[in-house]
């Protein structure tokens, strides 16, 4: 089935030149004023909306903002779509939330190619979000198995995002950190009495074929897990040969570990756990991250206001009244 893409304009000319250049891909629907495109988005659920600005009654910005303050809708990419000024135009519809911009009269290899990246890019980030739905769920039931009274990978994977990217990683790699995370934990749910094996060789075991993306950095982090920036860990590497990956990991589980054990406001465990931290500065971990986290600790005591205020939900376990 074709991807459905939502036009808005109010001239009939700008909908047929629009169904000109994409009706052969997408499956199209039209809006001739504002209210009826947030009325279509509603009932249709585009996955993408090409808006134009001028239009009577509301205006293209406004209602960009409006579909991104709706939870089910604020997903989907718009493309404003414009005769005005170009600079003013496009730094107004980025603000409103807007994905991207196109200036009338338009090019038709221009639409097409700016609708078709981002569809793939919408599609990526739908994927992931489901995925990182599946492995916090996945986490969660490996936590009530170890019968640990919290589920922190979820927090942590975020964290590890978070501090990757301070730590100048692309955002790709950040990315593929926070998504690899919870997935060494996935050992941890293959029971068998006689299988003496740790969790983190029966991982091991399980992602043993992946050469590529998160899964090949999951398997990165879970054979170099108890490196130390020193070298006094296991494989016995340090500085700079560690990976940049698990750097990050180690200091952000104990970060968190640290937070955890304490008691007091979340600030000032938050601070409490980076003046301890700070003592293993060219032991356990790069002292360049312990700086970051220094240097943005105001930052990260937001982060964990925000964490630690919204539980990870509890995980869907199956019944066995059969």
């Amino acid at each position: 089935m074709a991807y459905k893409v939502l036009v808005v304009d109010d001239e009939p000319s700008n909908l047929h030149v629009m169904r000109t250049i994409l009706q052969d891909q997408y499956t199209l629907i039209f809006a001739k004023n504002g209210e009826r495109a947030i009325e279509l988005a509603s009932q249709q659920r585009p996955d993408l909306i090409l808006l134009d600005i001028m239009m009577p009654g509301m205006n293209g910005y406004e209602v960009c903002r409006a579909l991104k303050n709706e939870k089910g809708l604020s997903h989907i990419p718009v493309i404003i779509v414009s005769a005005l000024d170009e600079y003013q135009s496009e730094v107004e519809g980025l603000k409103s939330g807007a994905a991207d911009f196109l200036i009338k009269p338009v090019s038709p290899e221009l639409v097409k190619s700016r609708v078709a990246n981002l569809l793939g890019e919408a599609r990526a980030n739908i994927m992931r979000e489901n995925y990182q739905m599946v492995m916090n769920q996945i986490s969660a039931v490996a936590a009530l198995k170890n019968n640990d009274v919290e589920v922190a990978t979820p927090r942590i994977a975020e964290l590890c995002e978070w501090l990757s990217l301070k730590y100048g990683l692309t955002r790709s790699k950040s990315e593929d950190i926070c998504l690899a995370y919870p997935l060494c934990s996935i050992g941890q749910l293959w029971e068998d009495e006689e299988d003496k094996t740790s969790a983190e060789s029966r991982s091991l075991l399980l992602l043993s074929e992946a050469t590529k993306g998160f899964a090949s950095v999951a398997v990165t982090l879970l054979t170099y897990k108890n490196t130390r920036w020193d070298g006094s860990g296991f494989p016995e590497i340090q500085g700079d040969k560690i990976p940049e990956e698990c750097r990050v990991v180690t200091l952000a589980e104990a970060l968190d570990s640290e937070i955890e054990q304490r008691t007091g406001s979340i600030e000032e465990r938050v601070l409490a756990a980076i003046e301890a931290l700070t003592l293993t500065a060219g032991t356990l971990a790069d002292p360049r991250l312990i700086h970051i986290i220094d240097e943005n600790s105001e930052e990260l005591c937001q982060r964990y206001f925000e964490w630690l205020g919204s539980p990870w939900p509890t995980p869907i376990l199956p019944t066995s009244d059969y």
